[in-house]
């Protein structure tokens, strides 16, 4: 449980650093070289900390998303996920509605957006979305779906790697609701690490009927992990306890999951989801 702590306390660390460093610059090459001295296990997190301070930077400053997206298309590619979770963050503690910027956002990430705004909401605005289970009023049920996944991520956090701690809070929720909050639930363990083979089995078991949500979590942090070169020996370690596969054949399995899934650009996160969890997480 200690180590659960000390990564948690690390990748908050990590995030808060990246974001004042760029808060602090103007120069892209700059900020970039500084976030490749950060640790490889948590480097998405920098990304993540410096995307959220340039997307408001950028907004603040030309009602756009223009600086924040020339970092992105030149240095952010290989961290996508954690690049638009932290947008994510800018427009929650900004409350502006993400339909303002639809065109600046590839419509597959837009539910990565989604998910940073809850997982924000979860984290600074605890009492409105978890203990009292408010939602932003102009969402939409998809984003509403993306925004859960991102809460669920942050109950993680907030349970600080307690399993009964984290029972108490999904409990809290409707039915409807926990698939997409285990699914983050999957993504925060998978990414923060440090679980223990024990602590993982009671998960399993907590996790009852959405324990395919909570699987593809993990299949998706693996998947982001894999492509930003940041495997490490506890993401392997529950690829092969919930998988009983490489980190190599899981992002495979999800790439070809997703060539081979047949949906409208809107809703083709979700039917990505579900059919991952039919093919892999069952």
């Amino acid at each position: 449980m200690t180590l659960i702590k000390d990564k948690m306390e690390l990748i908050q660390a990590t995030f808060q650093e990246a974001k004042e460093k760029a808060t602090l610059t103007n120069n892209l090459e700059e900020l970039n070289k500084s976030l490749l001295n950060f640790p490889n296990e948590f480097i998405s997190v920098a990304y993540e900390g410096a995307s959220m301070a340039l997307a408001i930077k950028s907004i603040q400053e030309t009602d756009s998303l223009t600086k924040w997206n020339d970092f992105y298309q030149r240095f952010g590619i290989k961290h996508s996920s954690q690049i638009h979770v932290g947008l994510g963050w800018a427009f929650s503690e900004l409350n502006l509605d993400l339909s303002l910027f639809d065109s600046e956002i590839s419509p597959l990430l837009k539910y990565r957006v989604l998910d940073g705004y809850g997982y924000y909401e979860g984290i600074f605005k605890r009492r409105q979305s978890v203990r009292t289970q408010q939602t932003p009023q102009h969402f939409d049920p998809l984003s509403l779906r993306a925004y859960d996944q991102g809460l669920g991520r942050s109950l993680w956090y907030i349970s600080q790697g307690e399993v009964e701690k984290l029972a108490r809070s999904s409990n809290l929720f409707s039915e409807n609701r926990c698939h997409d909050l285990w699914r983050g639930i999957g993504i925060a363990v998978a990414y923060v690490g440090g679980t223990e083979i024990s602590v993982l089995q009671q998960l399993v078991n907590e996790s009852g009927q959405y324990l395919p949500s909570f699987k593809c979590g993990v299949s998706l942090l693996i998947q982001s992990r894999d492509k930003a070169d940041t495997i490490s020996n506890d993401t392997n370690t529950i690829a092969d306890f919930l998988f009983g596969l490489s980190c190599d054949s899981i992002s495979e399995r999800l790439k070809n999951i997703e060539e081979n899934t047949n949906s409208t650009s809107e809703q083709m996160y979700f039917d990505w989801v579900k059919n991952i969890e039919t093919d892999l997480c069952s």
